[in-house]
C-alpha cells in the first residue's frame, strides 16, 4: 500500500488544484457579473470572456485566439476575441468596451458619443466591427479549409460590454452582452434551431484544428511586425 501513497497523494493535489481554479473561474465570472448589472462601466475583455466561459464552459470557449490569415504572398495572424464552438454552430465574437451612444451602419467607420460626468462629450471613431470581425471569420475558414473540416455555420457577434450602450440602429451582428447570451443560447438550442446538431467527436475536431493553428499574442504581434518590415522594404 505504500508504494502507491505517493501516487494517490499526487491525485488528491492534481484534483484540489482543479478545484480551486474552478472556484477561481466562478469567482472572477461572479465579479464581471457584478460589474456589469451595477452599471460600473464596460466589463474588459477579459471579464468578458471569464463570464462566456460560465455560460458555455471551459470546452466551448476559446479567448483571445490568434489565427492566421493569408493576404497575397504572405500570412498575417488576426487576433479573434473569442471563438465559442456551440452544439449547432461556431460563434465568431468580437468584443468591444466602448460605452454611451454608438452610431453605426454599413460605413467603414462607426463613432461613438460618449456624455463624461463633467458634463462634456468624448466623441471616437473606430473602425465598423462587423468588417473586421468577418476577417476573423475568413481566418477560421482557411482553417477548416486546410484541415478539411466540413465548416458548420458561422456567426459574425459583435459583443459591447456594456448593457448600457444605445445603438443607432439594430443589425443582426450586434449586440449588448446580456442580448448576446441570449442569441447564443438560443443558437445552442438545436430545438429551436434550423441548423444540426454537431457531433461532439466533430467538435473536438475543431477545437483542435484551431489549437494547432493559433498562435499566443506575442507571436502574432512579431510575426506581423516582420511581415509588414519585409512588405516596407520592397
Amino acid at each position: 500500500m505504500e508504494i502507491f501513497t505517493p501516487f494517490i497523494m499526487c491525485a488528491v493535489f492534481v484534483l484540489a488544484a482543479f478545484c480551486f481554479w474552478k472556484i477561481s473561474v466562478k469567482l472572477s465570472s461572479y465579479a464581471a457579473r457584478r460589474k456589469i448589472l451595477a452599471g460600473k462601466g464596460a466589463a474588459s475583455k477579459e471579464a468578458t470572456s471569464v463570464v462566456l466561459i460560465s455560460h458555455f464552459g471551459e470546452f466551448a470557449v476559446r479567448p483571445n485566439v490568434c489565427v492566421p490569415i493569408r493576404t497575397g504572398k504572405f500570412h498575417v495572424y488576426s487576433k479573434v476575441d473569442n471563438i465559442i464552438v456551440l452544439p449547432s454552430c461556431i460563434a465568431v465574437v468580437q468584443v468591444e468596451t466602448l460605452r454611451g451612444q454608438i452610431f453605426c451602419g454599413s460605413g467603414a467607420v462607426w463613432h461613438q458619443s460618449l456624455r463624461l460626468q463633467n458634463g462634456t462629450h468624448q466623441e471616437t471613431d473606430f473602425d465598423n466591427p462587423i468588417i473586421n470581425n468577418e476577417r476573423n471569420i475568413i481566418a477560421l475558414a482557411q482553417i477548416f479549409e486546410r484541415e478539411k473540416i466540413t465548416p458548420p455555420p458561422i456567426y459574425n457577434i459583435i459583443l459591447f460590454s456594456s448593457d448600457k450602450v444605445i445603438f443607432s440602429e439594430e443589425s443582426p451582428e450586434v449586440y449588448t452582452l446580456s442580448k448576446a447570451i441570449e442569441k447564443m443560447k438560443a443558437l445552442s438550442s438545436t430545438k429551436n434551431s434550423k441548423e444540426k446538431k454537431i457531433p461532439l467527436k466533430e467538435r473536438k475536431r475543431i477545437m483542435r484544428a484551431i489549437k494547432k493553428h493559433s498562435v499566443s499574442p506575442a507571436k502574432a504581434r512579431a510575426h506581423n511586425a516582420k511581415i509588414m518590415r519585409a512588405a516596407s522594404m520592397k
